[in-house]
Order: C-alpha cells, then structure tokens, then sequence
C-alpha cells in the first residue's frame, strides 16, 4: 500500500498550514482521511500518556479518575463562592460518590484498567475529529450556499482537511498554562487555514468566506447557551 494514496507530501501540508494560495485544491478525499486520523493520534498521544498516568495514580477507569478530579475542582469552587446556595451540596454530594465508585473493587489491575480506558480515550480522538470535520462542515456548506459560493462536497471537504494540522498543538494541552495557550492558539490557526481553503475552493470574498466558516459555530454556540440558560433555571426552580 502507498502511503501517498492516504496521505498528502509533507510540502502540502505545511504550505497549506502558512496560508499559500493554491495550496487546497490538490487533495483527495482518501488523503484528507487518513491526514486527519494521523494527526488526531500524534496530537493525543501526550494526552494518552498523561491519562493512564492519572488513572493508574487513582486506581481505576479513566472516566471514573477524571471524575474524581473534576468533582474535587468543582467542590472547592463551590466553597469559594459560599456555601448557602441551594446547589452548594450537589459538587461534594458527587465527589463522595465518584470516590467510592474509584474505590470499588474491580477485575482487573489498577494499572491495566487505566491503560486500556486510556487507549479507548485515544483512540477516540480521530473519531472525534473526522465527526467535527464532516458535521461542521456541512453547516458550513450550507452557508457558503447561501452567500453564493459554488463548489462540490468532495473538494471542499479535501480542501477543508488542512485545517487539522495546526490541530497538532493540542497535544500540549496537558501542560498547566501552556497548554491553554497552546490549545487557543491551534483552534484559531487551524480556523484561519479553514476560512484560507475555504476561500480559495469556493471563489468567495473575504468577508463572505470567513463568515461562512464563523457562521455555523456562532448558530451552535448561541443555541448552547439557550439551552443551558433553560436548564440552569429549571435547576434552580428544582432546588428551591
């Protein structure tokens, strides 16, 4: 099998990564796949290993380690705000449970049962990738539709793909600090490639194609925030 039927040379990527134009459109659907899986995994790689670091320390599943830790941040939060809200119990109410969950006896090593959730977290990572890459991009198909953009699926997709590889800081993300701004700074270069390839496939005006690209994420974001606005007032009436 010929690794270039999968993937793109090494020059694409990186020409398309510093924005030159004309460096989208000689991609295929098969490369922009197996790009996306390889990077999503070199990009979780550090992840995978500061994962089955924590869940060993804690002796149990993956889920059940990043729930421990999670609920503890959520219950000293909690603390620093005041204790005499109504939902103030509900954080130390899960850390106990997620504890005893950790604490319970199970089939296999503390070590083992950390390493294989950890691998099934990694391996997840691509999934997750190509799921975003083909889901957002539909929406923002939609909009490049709608402000008179002409272009097939299958090359916008391929264009699109090159958006993945500013992705790779991602695996700084574990680092305290540095990974926040490591992580800031791939979603943003890694948006700048998309609306670049998006552009240059569709024939779009600047304007026009950044904001195809911003629109389908600012329709999410803004339907998050209803609906977490109405869950968060149906659990206040609840406690009340």
């Amino acid at each position: 099998m010929n690794w270039r039927n999968w993937l793109p040379s090494p020059q694409q990527i990186s020409n398309a990564a510093q924005l030159r134009p004309g460096a989208y459109g000689q991609n295929t659907m098969q490369q922009a796949i197996g790009m996306i899986v390889l990077l999503a995994l070199a990009a979780g790689l550090v992840p995978f290993a500061v994962h089955w670091f924590v869940a060993s320390q804690a002796g149990t599943v993956l889920p059940l380690a990043l729930a421990v830790r999670s609920s503890a941040d959520a219950q000293e939060l909690t603390a620093s705000l005041g204790s005499g809200m109504p939902w103030a119990t509900i954080p130390a109410a899960l850390h106990e449970l997620y504890q005893t969950l950790a604490g319970m006896e199970q089939p296999l090593a503390g070590w083992l049962a950390g390493a294989l959730s950890a691998l099934g977290e990694w391996v997840n990572w691509p999934i997750r990738w190509l799921s975003i890459w083909i889901v957002y991009g539909a929406g923002v198909m939609v909009a490049n539709k709608a402000l008179g953009g002409n272009i097939t699926l299958q090359r916008f997709y391929a264009a699109t793909s090159f958006a993945a590889a500013p992705l790779l800081l991602l695996a700084l993300s574990p680092i305290p600090c540095l990974g926040s701004v490591a992580t800031l700074g791939g979603v943003g270069w890694s948006l700048a490639v998309y609306a670049r390839a998006n552009r240059d496939v569709t024939g779009l005006e600047w304007p026009r194609a950044i904001g195809a690209v911003l629109l389908p994420g600012l329709v999410a974001g803004l339907a998050a925030l209803v609906v977490g606005g109405l869950l968060l007032g149906m659990s206040t009436l609840f406690f009340l």
